[in-house]
């Protein structure tokens, strides 16, 4: 992926601007809202302040947010609606602390309800095929930017999403994440815009897609696709403190979009920019991953101020932008880069230093993949500086600068800056950072002070058993921990990836297996066996044996972590038993929740043991990755605010995208797959993807799935996507829909639908209660 040109344009932030100003009244007065006031007892995380000397935010009054609010201005939230009503609170000026619980979906409406591009795009006029047909460089030229009816309706649309998931962060705030909780904001941009003393503290910011992104053919020699929208944006924002927060483009990396007028089409714009004359901001400990423009500092050649630090935080999978620096005095310590693709990101470069800027790079650490060398690491326009001391590449010591000039002679950076840091907190040297900051930054590691672990003993049940792949705690291997672990222990796993299979037998019924960090993707457990592959004492694995976990018991909960099964097709062309599961889920009463499934053929196995028994599994805020089959069996299942991916398959597969599910639900019973609320993208081509097919491997298997209230894609085949399976009619099973919405709805002859009547018996509380009334939706 090539790098994007260093302009910002300057129509799409004023969008976003707009937009943050008026979300404080976009419906909120429509829907009665509750949001919680707490009383916190002063030493709490909430009310904690950016401590002394620490980057240029401690300057002068230092950076102290919310410490003062009054207790009725300490709210606690956890859905988009009360997250917009906390922050547009009055008295304007007066203290508040936000403290987010849980994961909070910014594409929804008030009722909580998922809002998804084509919602925002109703009523507007907008449609992609119009707008990528009048503005085709063919038709429209490469000279001039769109304009006329198409790209009005793009603005209108893209207007209306901005309502939704922009929220403007006001002076002397704090927002920060209730530790333990998972804390984050998915899809939504938190726009701090001339205020004074900011915190944000402790949140996942993922996702931060904008579904309207602009056609500019002028944006460098080749054209680009522009996004409106970062994860955190500070624009005329003095003394901000951002500290121990997760960015990320997941689920929905850029890369997984298709490609438009020879141009990756992109969806994610900054994940932190500092523009417009903001100044005296430290950024630390924070982790930065499958990003492409990670950090802008100084919107434009002509941009003010611009004092900030970034210390302690980690840069991987990121293509640029780490930071790219105008016109400031920027100081860069203690910060570890690597280099290595992830996701489809593939770096560029970490730091640029332009338009004047005085960049002091102290003690950093670089991983460099095989692709890259040294002299990649810097970039610049010949009027920027880096001053460099300390800095290690793969454990060496390294003149950046020097190594940069060498290979670039024409732009070369300039060695000396006039000023010298003095609020450098915890500077230490670059060698120990790999290790240190893998477990210290990022969301999800912050406690309550005072608060302690639980300790992996005591009596049977109730315990927690930890897990660390660097050896640092009481186990090395998730399934360590669970062959320890009693009935009704946690399992607590630190941020790694583990090569593994893991089983949880029937007899741990009542076990949570919880990522330690609160968020997915820094918690990975991975393998690579198919139904074909050999095992060792001799035949294959099968289907359900092909699973990286396995989860049999009862009552399980399985949180905060990303399982895959990384088996290719092409990698194993005499394989003809391609099924490869992630998740094998055997049990009753399972919570699958904040977590991430992904895989190709057959990713999530809803399994009942006892076809006429009674299983059932519950996911929730989960994203689940697949091409063929890969949500399917006999178990009743509800997938309930999902995030679905439907892989392209590419030429390989003759044109044909796959299939989504494959339920073969015995006939007795009522209820087989629910999917309710959800999302589900594709970068396929237009109307080659099946929403499912009827598995019938016996006489009573006759699958029942319904998707309702779910947003579907144009991969999928809007004139009939279901189909037959082995010789077995899909017209003989028992699919349905119901109010779906996006361009792969459709309400034809080929697509059953329920009516109001119906769609009332098909709810995730009716698939999920069962004989005993088992009710986890809340």
């Amino acid at each position: 992926m090539s790098p994007s040109p260093h302009r910002r344009p300057t129509g799409r932030r004023r969008l976003a601007l707009v937009a943050a100003a008026a979300v404080a009244a976009a419906g909120l007065g429509a829907v009665p809202l509750v949001v919680k006031a707490d009383a916190v007892a002063p030493a709490d995380l909430a009310h904690g302040v950016l401590p002394a000397r620490d980057g240029w935010a401690a300057s002068g009054s230092g950076t102290t947010g919310g410490r003062d609010a009054a207790a009725a201005r300490v709210f606690t939230v956890s859905t988009r609606a009360e997250l917009a009503r906390a922050l547009a609170a009055g008295p304007a000026g007066a203290p508040r602390i936000v403290r987010i619980k849980g994961l909070i979906d910014a594409n929804t409406d008030d009722s909580g309800k998922p809002q998804s591009c084509a919602d925002h795009a109703a009523g507007t006029g907008y449609s992609l095929d119009s707008y990528l047909k009048a503005y085709d460089p063919a038709v429209w030229g490469r000279t001039k930017v769109p304009s006329g009816t198409q790209e009005d309706a793009r603005r209108a649309a893209q207007a209306r999403q901005a309502a939704r998931m922009v929220f403007t962060v006001p002076a002397k705030t704090t927002v920060i994440g209730v530790p333990g909780t998972g804390a984050g904001i998915t899809g939504g941009s938190l726009v701090v815009k001339n205020a004074d003393d900011v915190i944000i503290r402790n949140l996942s910011l993922t996702d931060v897609r904008d579904c309207f992104p602009q056609w500019d053919p002028t944006d460098g020699s080749t054209g680009n696709w522009n996004s409106a929208y970062d994860a955190v944006s500070l624009r005329g924002a003095t003394h901000v403190w951002v500290d121990h927060n997760t960015f990320s483009d997941a689920p929905h990396p850029d890369s997984g979009n298709p490609v438009r007028f020879g141009r990756p089409y992109q969806v994610h714009d900054g994940a932190l920019d500092i523009t417009h004359a903001s100044d005296l901001v430290t950024v630390g400990y924070n982790r930065f991953s499958n990003h492409d423009k990670t950090m802008l500092i100084g919107s434009s050649d002509q941009d003010t101020k611009l004092r900030v630090t970034l210390h302690h935080n980690v840069f991987q999978g990121v293509v640029q932008r780490a930071p790219l620096a105008r016109v400031g005095r920027i100081h860069l310590y203690d910060n570890h880069y690597d280099t290595t693709a992830s996701a489809g990101y593939a770096h560029s470069y970490s730091i640029n230093s332009r338009a004047g800027a005085q960049v002091v790079a102290q003690n950093n650490h670089w991983k460099l993949s095989p692709d890259r060398k040294t002299s990649q690491l810097l970039s610049g326009d010949g009027t920027g500086a880096v001053e460099g001391s300390g800095n290690l590449v793969d454990g060496a010591p390294v003149d950046l600068v020097a190594a940069y000039n060498s290979a670039n002679p024409g732009k070369k950076i300039k060695t000396t800056v006039g000023w010298r840091p003095t609020l450098t907190a915890g500077l230490e040297p670059a060698a120990g950072l790999p290790a240190k900051l893998a477990a210290k930054a990022g969301a999800g590691v912050l406690t309550e002070p005072g608060a302690k672990a639980p300790a992996p003993s005591g009596p049977a049940g109730g315990r927690t058993l930890t897990v660390a792949a660097d050896g640092s705690a009481a186990h090395r291997s998730v399934q360590a921990a669970v062959d320890a672990a009693a009935p009704g222990d946690t399992v607590l796993v630190a941020r790694g990836t583990y090569r593994e299979t893991v089983n949880v037998p029937a007899s741990k019924h009542g076990l949570t297996l919880k990522g330690a960090t609160g968020n997915a993707e820094d918690v990975v457990i991975t393998h690579d066996n198919a139904s074909g592959t050999p095992r060792p004492g001799g035949g294959t694995h099968g289907t359900a044996g092909s699973a990286t976990a396995t989860f049999s018991a009862n009552d399980i909960t399985v949180t905060g972590v990303t399982i895959e099964n990384t088996w290719e097709r092409s990698a194993h062309p005499g394989v003809k038993d391609t099924q490869a599961v992630a998740v094998n889920a055997s049990g009753d009463r399972q919570q699958y929740l904040n977590s991430r499934f992904i895989g190709h053929q057959d990713t999530v196995l809803n399994w009942a043991p006892s076809a006429t028994g009674q299983y059932r599994q519950y996911f929730r805020h989960c994203f689940v990755a697949g091409d063929v089959d890969f949500v399917f069996g006999n178990a009743t299942a509800v997938y309930d605010h999902v995030n679905f991916t439907l892989r392209d398959r590419g030429a390989a597969a003759g044109g044909l995208g796959g299939y989504l599910a494959a339920p073969n639900t015995d006939a007795a019973k009522p209820y087989g797959i629910l999917i309710t609320d959800s999302t589900i993208s594709s970068p396929a081509r237009p109307g080659t993807y099946y929403l499912g097919r009827p598995w019938h491997p016996g006489a009573s298997a006759v699958g029942q799935m319904v998707i309702r209230n779910t947003s579907l894609p144009a991969a999928v085949k809007t004139e009939g996507p279901w189909t037959d399976m082995g010789g077995f009619s899909w017209k003989s099973a028992r699919f349905a829909e119901y109010a779906n919405t996006g361009p792969g709805a459709g309400t034809g002859a080929n697509r059953p639908q329920l009516t109001p009547d119906q769609a009332a018996a098909h709810t995730a509380r009716a698939y999920l209660a069962g004989t005993d009334g088992w009710n986890p939706t809340g």
